[in-house]
């Protein structure tokens, strides 16, 4: 069968996509709109997407025309069975019609879409799905209440050709070396304030902080953070493998658009080989049922928490090794991408 994967494909998580449907011999085509303009003609769409309507149509429905008409073209030549879209791609509803007359569609939700404004129609196509993924149950149950068909919880777990344990030379090693870990990017809005407010909770212990974008209109109310903060302006996994190989603990903050859900850079961490310490969501409860967790329940805790599981090394590395066999048995990208296709009607 063939898929035709929509998606930003500069981000390393879609790489977990692109294997889960090899895995499974489907022969696929993956686009990235921006790949349809000039860097300048992207530079320009994305930096102006915050101006009042009005100004933005003038130079925004040319392109997001465009972008449909391209995928429209790319659609008649490939001729796929499947279309699966990340998030929404700027796709419209006549297209959605048209991918309809002839093929299954599919979305993976990486945001939930009453929290994504990019696109006036982001909710509206997924009313012609057959299939979507989401990471958050409580995204599932709005969604389906809503009459949002094919709601589905699942986890694309890691993807073990990018994020795996590896031998660190030494030098990288003195290098990148700490404790405890953070790769992730900055907001100049409230997220960016709860995520500066989670950082500061590790101030006291040997720690990095990764950041791309700027976090500096915060540092004045989080000094202690701020001093772990490491500029960092790509989007790059074998860094974040490496520097997750040189650490022990890797904190993961609940980003305020999930509710119960799972933030994917849980997984890549279990990846890397070393301790995802995790703010409390019920989904992580649910997918690792059974087992002890390193849990953030109360931001005044999460001191004790990390130095707890930083102390017991025998029982942190255990821990490791339950989550990542757990991943392994039920999420990894080809189980995930598996269940959909069974559920769409393409047998193996």
């Amino acid at each position: 069968m063939r898929c035709l994967l929509l998606a930003p494909l500069q981000y390393p998580f879609l790489q977990s996509i692109i294997a889960g449907l090899e895995a499974n011999s489907v022969e696929l085509k993956a686009v990235d709109y921006q790949s349809f303009f000039s860097p300048r003609v992207n530079a320009r769409y994305n930096n102006y997407t915050t101006l009042p309507m009005r100004l933005r149509r003038l130079w925004e429905e040319p392109y997001v025309r465009k972008t449909n008409a391209e995928y429209s073209r790319i659609f008649r030549e490939f001729q796929p069975d499947l279309v699966f879209i990340y998030n929404n791609q700027l796709a419209r509803p006549a297209l959605m019609e048209e991918f309809k007359r002839s093929a299954k569609l599919a979305f993976m939700l990486g945001d939930n879409p009453l929290y994504t404004p990019s696109n006036i129609y982001n909710l509206h196509i997924l009313f012609y799905a057959d299939y979507i993924i989401s990471p958050d149950s409580l995204w599932c149950e709005q969604l389906t209440q809503m009459g949002v068909p094919g709601m589905v919880f699942d986890c694309f777990g890691f993807n073990s050709q990018i994020y795996y344990p590896m031998e660190v030379p030494e030098s990288e090693r003195q290098r990148y070396r700490s404790d405890l870990i953070y790769v992730g990017s900055a907001s100049k809005t409230n997220w960016g304030y709860k995520r500066m407010l989670f950082l500061d909770l590790f101030k006291n212990f040997d720690f990095k902080a990764y950041i791309s974008g700027s976090m500096e209109r915060w540092y004045d109310l989080f000094p202690g953070a701020a001093s772990k903060i490491v500029p960092h302006d790509r989007f790059d996994a074998s860094f974040n493998n490496l520097v997750y190989n040189c650490s022990k603990i890797a904190p993961v903050e609940l980003v305020p658009s999930l509710f119960r859900g799972i933030h994917v850079r849980v997984f890549d961490i279990l990846g890397a080989g070393i301790l995802p310490l995790c703010e409390y969501s019920a989904d992580l409860e649910r997918v690792f049922e059974g087992m002890e967790l390193p849990l953030i329940r109360d931001y005044r805790e999460a001191e004790e928490v990390a130095r707890f599981w930083l102390r017991e090394d025998a029982r942190r590395k255990a821990c490791v090794e339950a989550m990542r066999a757990r991943v392994l048995e039920r999420y990894t990208p080809a189980m995930v991408i598996r269940r959909m296709l069974d559920a769409l009607g393409f047998s193996a």
